[in-house]
């Protein structure tokens, strides 16, 4: 009897384990939206910061020049890239699905208006940022930063 009860109790203790195990590996991936990306401008944008709102204006185009008058030109990455699920998050406040709507409407309208580039990667971001005065696009908070671009931080 105590062997069948020790087994049991064994294979209940390993189920609590792996669904424990489980629960944190999905915690630890699940990043927050500010520590998932970080801002990058062209070194003639000029500033150190900027209003969620502000960008979030940029990139949806409903403002198409910064503060200095400069036109901005806004880099998406790809609609998969859970980089850009992060920004939308957490910038423009909808998730990308709800993003790529706002375009197709707007595309469509009595005056379109065209969408961001979109970049596959953190790589073609940079390169994109780096080669166009007024560009601004995000990256993995983890990406090296080369001299050609600028990051920005994010104010409320």
């Amino acid at each position: 009897m105590n062997g069948a009860y020790t087994r049991a109790g064994g294979l209940v203790t390993l189920r609590v384990l792996r669904a424990t195990t489980l629960f944190l590996l999905l915690a630890a991936a699940d990043v927050s939206g500010a520590d998932a990306f970080v801002v990058i401008v062209h070194p003639s944008v000029t500033g150190t910061n900027i209003k969620r709102g502000d960008l979030a204006n940029v990139f949806l185009k409903k403002s198409q020049r910064w503060g200095s008058g400069a036109a901005a030109d806004p880099v998406d990455q790809s609609g998969a890239s859970p980089v850009r699920k992060a920004f939308s998050e957490t910038v423009v406040h909808m998730p990308v699905g709800a993003v790529l709507q706002y375009w197709q409407k707007a595309m469509l309208s009595a005056s379109p208006t065209r969408p961001p580039f979109v970049k596959d990667s953190d790589a073609e971001v940079i390169a994109y940022v780096s080669q166009r005065p007024g560009a601004v696009g995000y990256v993995a908070a983890s990406t090296p930063l080369p001299s050609g671009v600028k990051a920005l931080a994010l104010i409320d």
